[in-house]
């Protein structure tokens, strides 16, 4: 409850839509768990479809082709996780599956453009939600303007990353990418810096034994669940204190390039040693990750794919290249699996 009263706290959502992801679901039914709060009201964001589902399409096909041109590399991954099935801490669900909602004030809007990444949302809409005492922010990309100041004790956002050491995009990657040991989930209370609000719950995660990006998003959202009410008591108990970082991490965009490439092997091998570790586990001993043989196999399969870019050959069908590059695929498998036995039986 509010200090010094009997009222219950009063709390706002933003979102981008009706359907969120199962783990903001998560962690929104937490929030409402809690006897003395309620959530009052759901600002939906109201995206303006165009009149023309022509030049809709249009306008999506003209984003995507200014992303690839952007970012190559980096498009081909999203490509290829479109191409592979939701996690479940991402599938969408209906607000309305968390109980205790039906009383809640339902508001839309469509967000201002502030600049290049920033938005701001209506006067009126702001208004309308200035008296309750905290936002959750599940939507409406980066904001800014008097609706950070507006509620009595702010808005509330998640970043998966510590805003001390890393800000920005995507969350975990570049944490995977440095070989950090751990990394942090902060929920901030937000101001007018990308990343670099007021530390209301922190929490820190062992990464140190999972092999993909994919792991450690899991393990992340998993976090983020139990972390909202934590961080609501934070900026409501006087007896508790906001963190105001001396100094915040540097600001990582989407990858280009050299480190694109990076990923991709890192997490190929990754994605290999997971599954040789699930289809040979090993309970009675630690799992030695075969990171030498692993890298071998790679290598083996970067020969045989990649062959043709770099040589032309018009006598030879197949170049001893492609020999040597079939052979190292051959050898290292065997001694994956034989490494892997060894160490099981």
């Amino acid at each position: 409850m509010i200090a010094g009263t009997n009222s219950k706290l009063e709390v706002a959502v933003l979102v981008s839509d009706e359907y969120i992801e199962k783990w903001q679901r998560n962690a929104l039914a937490t929030l409402v768990s809690e006897p003395d709060i309620d959530i009052t009201h759901i600002v939906i964001n109201d995206r303006k479809k165009a009149p023309d589902y022509r030049w809709e399409w249009m306008t999506f096909t003209w984003n995507a082709l200014e992303q690839i041109r952007a970012y190559p590399l980096w498009s081909l991954v999203g490509v290829a996780r479109l191409l592979t099935p939701t996690p479940d801490y991402k599938r969408p669900v209906h607000i309305d599956s968390i109980e205790g909602l039906s009383n809640a004030e339902r508001l839309t809007c469509s967000p201002q453009p502030d600049g290049e990444f920033w938005n701001t949302l209506p006067e009126e809409t702001v208004d309308h939600i200035e008296n309750v005492d905290i936002v959750v922010r599940f939507g409406f990309g980066m904001i800014k303007g008097r609706i950070l100041t507006a509620p009595k004790y702010g808005v509330l956002s998640y970043h998966p990353g510590d805003i001390r050491k890393y800000r920005g995009q995507p969350g975990g990657f570049w944490e995977f990418l440095n070989d950090e040991d751990e990394m942090g989930v902060t929920v901030q209370r937000l101001n007018e810096t990308l990343d670099g609000g007021e530390i209301a719950a922190l929490k820190r995660i062992d990464i140190s034994g999972m092999n993909t990006w994919q792991e450690i998003k899991k393990e992340v959202y998993s976090t983020a669940e139990s972390m909202l009410v934590p961080a609501v008591r934070t900026l409501t108990d006087p007896d508790k204190t906001v963190e105001r970082p001396d100094q915040i991490g540097a600001l990582y965009t989407i990858p280009e390039g050299w480190a694109v490439l990076r990923y991709m092997v890192k997490n190929t091998r990754g994605r290999i040693q997971s599954y040789i570790a699930r289809r040979m586990p090993s309970p009675s001993r630690k799992w030695r990750r075969p990171g030498f043989l692993t890298s071998l196999l790679l290598a083996g399969l970067l020969v045989v794919g990649t062959h043709p870019l770099f040589t032309h050959h018009d006598v030879v069908p197949i170049h001893i290249e492609q020999i040597v590059g079939l052979v190292i695929v051959a050898l290292s498998t065997v001694l994956l699996f034989s490494n892997d036995h060894h160490q099981i039986t």
